[in-house]
């Protein structure tokens, strides 16, 4: 038995609008210099116009200077970094600008030369040394300079931990002890004796449960690795939300200098990989307004950066948001399964390899200028979602401060966005096109045989996402079907009639069979003037017909064909079949 389905029609023209607004960008920051003594210098400069004070560290070793962070920050100092027998050109000009009187160099003469110390002194400087024989009984020296009744515990073999949680010790006036793995030395015991509560920053691999047996009311902060021991130290001891510090979690310079800073801002720092924001701090990324990076990008790549920036976006569309790089979009989610053409002068990069994640990107000389989808791969800040009503999105447009333009067109950040919804599920959301204002104007040079051809696929790509919300199987192009579509969408063009029976008679079924196809089920559907594959599919959704042919579980395979010329300027056909 042939079963048939119903045939639809739609002949809608939709105008693409141009938009403009002015909105500021994403707040990401950088402080470097041309090295790490300049890093220092240019982070003294950014908090401090003047200080009779600074705290010199050796900037090549970690040791001595982990625990100076609250030091300094007690001193109201920056910290400033040199070599062991040298004091760098940068410093000494920094040190001149603030118009210092009194240096407090950490660590003993193995860390700082005597030389530098005598150099000093030369200029009418007021010198304190503060080192002990070791790391140990230096950060014991810098504690007595803070009587808190906690002290923080972290290992004086390696820096990640210690300089995580500095900005919150030197905020809170609390000494960042040091000590081995398995052993409390007698000079951090000393100090530990002394306080009511101790904090431990590394799990029990870095600090283990015998030390911490030794430490008086003891609560520890750690993970499986220095990201996570990170996360949770910001998590557990809580700063303010309205900026993070950047940097690199491999080396030690700059979130030492930058931790001063940091605090004074009562802002963390967040250590990151230079190519890479590891996984546990990409779960704190939301919770901040602004970020500043400390060093450059050897330290902290510019990939880094892009990131930072998307994550301050209200809209990222899996990772990657309009304005994006190239570079960043194939780093997420590696190349697209093809590349477009599109009506206006960039490319689609398509990604339909999941149907519930379709997505299409636009791409302009190695630059995002244009996203796509209607899947749920998309996020948005303040909740927007497909799914939502019209009513709940214009609520969430208003709040995000989106100015309405023309029928479901917004003004935002300099961009377009569209939305597209549903009449046929409660009017919700089923669709959303963000674009930059530049961008909006046609390609009048647009190859249209190519046109033509990445038309055809959206068409399937979208039918397939919208059937995967729905939860039905994708349909499979099928090159016969497609003969045919493409063949009525011409003919309706060249011969100025809108039918899904041609002037001849012959219907989409009698096409189909004369074409070879045997199928159980068919269906078809047409439409006229949409401006492209995304607006197409938008009106057959909101077509009862259309929408119930595109959504139907009966039907397995699509041809999708796509004309330009006629009355109309565009003609589309989708004709469907189950074998």
């Amino acid at each position: 038995m042939i079963k048939k389905t119903a045939k639809t029609i739609l002949l809608i023209i939709l105008a693409f609008s141009l938009v403009k607004l002015d909105t500021a960008k994403a707040n990401v920051g950088r402080i470097s210099g041309e090295n790490r003594f300049d890093t220092a210098v240019q982070i003294s400069l950014r908090g401090w116009n003047q200080s009779d004070t600074v705290v010199l560290a050796n900037g090549q070793t970690f040791p001595d200077a982990l625990a100076g962070g609250p030091l300094a920050y007690k001193m109201g100092a920056p910290i400033l970094l040199t070599y062991k027998n040298r004091l760098p050109s940068e410093t000494k000009e920094e040190i001149e600008r603030l118009q210092v009187k009194h240096i407090y160099i950490l660590g003993g003469t193995g860390a700082i030369d005597a030389t530098i110390e005598n150099e000093l002194k030369k200029k009418d400087m007021k010198v304190t040394r503060i080192g002990g024989d070791d790391r140990f009984q230096t950060a014991g020296k810098i504690a007595s300079y803070l009587p808190s009744k906690k002290a923080i515990v972290a290992n004086g073999r390696n820096f990640p931990d210690a300089l995580a949680v500095a900005p919150y010790a030197a905020k809170n006036g609390i000494p960042i002890v040091l000590t081995e793995s398995n052993t409390l030395p007698s000079s951090t015991k000393k100090i530990t004796d002394q306080k009511a509560e101790t904090i431990i920053v590394g799990g029990k691999g870095v600090i283990s449960a015998k030390v911490e047996s030794k430490l008086p009311g003891t609560t520890r902060y750690g993970g499986i690795d220095r990201y996570e021991t990170a996360r949770n130290i910001i998590e557990g001891l809580p700063m303010e939300k309205e900026r993070a510090y950047v940097a690199t979690g491999t080396n030690f310079a700059d979130a030492l200098t930058g931790s001063v800073l940091a605090a004074k801002e009562n802002a963390p720092i967040l250590l990151v990989k230079k190519e890479a924001i590891p996984s546990p701090i990409k779960k704190l990324l939301n919770s901040y307004d602004s970020f500043r990076i400390l060093g450059g990008g050897n330290a902290v790549s510019s990939g880094v950066e892009e990131k930072l920036t998307g994550s301050l976006e209200e809209f990222r569309f899996q990772g990657v948001h309009v304005n994006a790089t190239e570079e960043l979009l194939r780093s997420s989610l590696g190349d697209p399964e093809r590349i477009d053409e599109s009506r206006f002068s960039f490319d689609w990069y398509v990604y339909n390899q999941d149907p519930k994640k379709y997505i299409q990107y636009g791409v302009f000389k190695g630059v995002v200028v244009a996203v796509y989808s209607n899947s749920d791969s998309w996020l948005s800040q303040s909740g927007l979602k497909l799914g939502l009503s019209k009513t709940e999105i214009e609520a969430k447009m208003n709040q995000i401060g989106a100015s309405h333009n023309q029928a479901n067109d917004y003004d935002y950040d300099e961009m377009l966005i569209r939305t597209y919804y549903d009449k046929n599920n409660g009017n919700t959301l089923s669709g959303i096109l963000l674009m930059r204002e530049d961008f909006t104007i046609t390609n009048p040079d647009v190859n249209e045989t190519e046109l033509r051809k990445s038309m055809e696929k959206q068409i399937l790509d979208q039918a397939n996402a919208l059937r995967a919300r729905h939860l039905v199987a994708p349909l499979q192009v099928d090159p016969k079907a497609q003969e045919v579509a493409r063949a009525h969408s011409k003919d309706m063009a060249t011969r100025n009639f809108f039918s899904h029976d041609n002037p001849d008679g012959l219907s989409s079924f009698q096409r189909m069979d004369q074409a070879g196809i045997s199928y159980s089920s068919a269906g078809e559907n047409i439409a006229a003037g949409q401006f492209n594959a995304i607006a197409v599919h938008d009106a057959w959704v909101n077509s009862p017909g259309h929408r119930q042919n595109i959504l139907s579980p009966l039907f397995k395979k699509l041809g999708a064909g796509v004309y330009f010329g006629g009355e109309y300027g565009v003609y589309y056909t989708q004709d469907f079949f189950t074998p």
